[in-house]
Formats: structure tokens, C-alpha cells, sequence
């Protein structure tokens, strides 16, 4: 990969490439304007992960009611990665890697003398969670070699290429996010990148009872409700607005039908919000939401469907005594 032409930091044996500016500011923009003057309103989940969200969320991980991350880091803890790759001549690809806490787990089954032939790429679209996951890392592994990519992985999966053997890691339930139909996409995308003997490693929040799922997302302190206003925080940032984030209220509940957690922001009065990037002003009514996530839940089926349509196989399945959450091997053949 030609790095010439991008913003490149190096930070002892780490690098960090910024490739968010081949998408461009002005995509962006658009992007953000088009959501707020739809209807109904949206605003994507990407845009959450500043330094402040991405600090908020990391303290919604360990909340009791949020079972996702303590569920998922119980089942890496077991995960035995050297049948899921020969910890040799590898690498390592994690996408949307934010906090370093899960990948450090795999990580840290790794033979110390194998670690000067792995490379670790973490991409995530938040540059300071990036950095400070980093220099954590840098510390932990000293003889990983770490090449940072700060990007929109769902629309730059061309970044790491080579013909090494690599693991992608999709942690965290992120697949979550996408809608159904731009998951398939997803994992199609990147199975086209991927070499005979690769491996994706994918988790998938599964179904369950209605109560469980939405508390996650309804924590009794708050910092979910603050964690989805500061959205309106990056956009402020972003596209120069006015956005009061007080002006909006929290609301997540699970969508039967859809068999997903949506979350929203409620308008609490009629507004006009301002951008000097655009002639119009955002209106909104009160009463008017925001969607701002979606995390679809996914059985069975649904996970064969997406290995059956991406071209890959089911190597193994690893799921915690409730079947709460999974994480799943897939590997190209």
C-alpha cells in the first residue's frame, strides 16, 4: 500500500495513516445534511466516536445492564486463536477497533516469539481513539508491529492489502449497526479481499428477551442518553451548526418486526438550526426524532445467510452458556 500521499504519524514502531481524506470532507457534509433534511430524520452511527463518545461508550461497557461487551470479552477469553490462525506470518485486521480492551485478549494468547511476525492494522474512523489504543498497545505487545488506519472501513475496505494470510476482526456486535441489507454487502466486501485460508472473525448479538435488550440500551445512570446527544456534538464540528444537545431527549426500544434496538433523539421544542455550509436551515418540529442507531439481533439462520452470501464457510461458532452472543468464524476456501 502506497502511503505517499497521506497523512502519516509514526509513534515509536507504530504508524498511523489518516485516509479519511480520500472520502472527503464534503462527502461527509452531504452525508449529514441529507440525513437531517430527510424524513424521518437520521444521523449515522459512525459519528458517534469522537474523543468524548468514544470515552462515554467505554464506560457504558462495563455498566451491569450492558451485557454485550462483558459477554463477549467472557467467550474471547476462550476463544483458542491459534485454531483460528497459526499465530505465524498474520495479519491482523480489526475493524472499527476503538477500545483496545477485546483485541488485547486475542492478542495475549499470541506466543511471544510469534509476535514479531504479526501485524496488527486497527481501523477506526475516530482518530484519538486510535492513537490512544495505540501507544496502550505499543506498550503492552513491544515487539507487535502496529500500523494504525484512521478511515470509514465500510467504504474503504481496499486499505490493507498484500498476499499475507490475514485475520479480519468485526468485534462488538458492530455488523449490528448496518442495515440487513448493507451487512450482506459488507461481508461480501470483504470476503472479495480475502485469500484462500483467511478468516473473518464476526460477532453477532443474538435474540432475545425484549426486557434484556432494551435496559442495555436504558441504562438507570444516563451515560447512554449522553452518549447518543453527544452525536449532535461531532455534527456541531463537522457541518458548523448550533445543535443544544439539552434540546433533545434519549429513546431506545427494541423494534419487533425489524428485530432490532433503534435509538433516537426527541426534539423537546421547534427549532431551526444554522449552517453556513448551506443556504437552508435545518427545521425541526417538536416531537420530531433523530434516528441515530440501529443494533439488529441475529439467530441462526441469519448467520448462515450471511456466510452463504459472502462465499465463505462457518469454521467454528463460539457462544456463552446463554447463547447470548456469538462470535463467528468464517473462513474463505
Amino acid at each position: 500500500m502506497d502511503y505517499s500521499k497521506r497523512d502519516v504519524l509514526e509513534r515509536g514502531s507504530a504508524t498511523i495513516v489518516n485516509c479519511l481524506p480520500e472520502i472527503g470532507r464534503e462527502t461527509a457534509v452531504a452525508e449529514i445534511f441529507e440525513g437531517l433534511t430527510a424524513y424521518p430524520k437520521r444521523i449515522s452511527s459512525k459519528y458517534f466516536y469522537d474523543k468524548k463518545g468514544s470515552g462515554l461508550f467505554e464506560r457504558i461497557t462495563v455498566l451491569k445492564e450492558y451485557y454485550l461487551s462483558r459477554t463477549e470479552k467472557t467467550i474471547l477469553q476462550d476463544v483458542p486463536l491459534c485454531a483460528i490462525t497459526d499465530c505465524a506470518d498474520v495479519d491482523i485486521v480489526e475493524l472499527g477497533s476503538g477500545d483496545h480492551s477485546k483485541i488485547t485478549l486475542l492478542l495475549d494468547k499470541i506466543p511471544e516469539e510469534c509476535l514479531p511476525g504479526i501485524r496488527y492494522f486497527p481501523v477506526d474512523i475516530s482518530r484519538p481513539a486510535l492513537e490512544a489504543s495505540i501507544v496502550e498497545l505499543s506498550s503492552l505487545f513491544t515487539g507487535l508491529e502496529i500500523h494504525g488506519i484512521v478511515a470509514d472501513y465500510i467504504h474503504q475496505m481496499h486499505l490493507v492489502t498484500g498476499k499475507r494470510k490475514k485475520l479480519y476482526c468485526f468485534l462488538g456486535s458492530t455488523i449490528g449497526n448496518l442495515q440487513r441489507d448493507e451487512a450482506m454487502a459488507f461481508v461480501s466486501g470483504i470476503s472479495a479481499t480475502m485469500l484462500p485460508g483467511d478468516g473473518f472473525l464476526i460477532g453477532f448479538d443474538r435474540i432475545k428477551d425484549v426486557s434484556v435488550l432494551e435496559k442495555a440500551y436504558n441504562d438507570a445512570e444516563g451515560l447512554t442518553a449522553r452518549f447518543n446527544r453527544n452525536i449532535l456534538n461531532v455534527v456541531n464540528r463537522l457541518i458548523e451548526t448550533d445543535f443544544d444537545c439539552e434540546d433533545f431527549e434519549h429513546r431506545a426500544f427494541y423494534n419487533q418486526e425489524d428485530r432490532r434496538i433503534e435509538m433516537h433523539l426527541i426534539a423537546s421544542k421547534d427549532m431551526r438550526v444554522n449552517t453556513p455550509l448551506v443556504q437552508d436551515d435545518i427545521v425541526i418540529q417538536k416531537g420530531e426524532m433523530i434516528h441515530t442507531e440501529n443494533s439488529h439481533k441475529f439467530d441462526e439462520g441469519d448467520i448462515a445467510l450471511f456466510a452463504e452470501h459472502a462465499g465463505l464457510s462457518i469454521a467454528m461458532t463460539f457462544s456463552d452458556e446463554k447463547e447470548w452472543f456469538s462470535l463467528v468464524h468464517l473462513r474463505k476456501t
